[in-house]
């Protein structure tokens, strides 16, 4: 059985994180909003997934943002701290992700995330 190496997987999430908050730090009229959520959105999904290879989960590309949060629950209880609804919320992501108030709530689940899967 292969273990694969969470730390690529984490790095990117960060990379993801840091491109979301770089996007914020335009001038209000030149951000955009869509890619700070999009970037955020994507960082959770891969700190999550490094959290769950790194104890030894196989992960698969097609889970959803809830699957993953459920697996992570289900090896550390204190997941269910991490309130991941705003992510999926009802209506179309292109509407939702078009104002700044998700911008900034997508970027501080991101940071939650990031905590809670334990990266330093």
């Amino acid at each position: 059985m292969t273990v694969l190496d969470p730390k690529p997987i984490l790095a990117e999430a960060d990379i993801l994180l840091e491109k979301a908050k770089e996007e914020l730090c335009r001038p209000d009229e030149d951000v955009v909003k869509y890619m700070v959520c999009k970037h955020a959105y994507k960082a959770i999904e891969k700190y999550m997934a490094g959290f769950l290879v790194k104890n030894g989960v196989r992960i698969h590309n097609s889970l959803s943002i809830n699957d993953l949060l459920h697996q992570c629950r289900s090896i550390d209880p204190d997941f269910k701290k991490l309130n991941l609804d705003p992510l999926t919320r009802a209506g179309y992501p292109e509407d939702l992700w078009m104002n700044m108030k998700t911008a900034n709530e997508f970027i501080d689940l991101a940071e939650q995330t990031r905590i809670q899967v334990g990266v330093n």
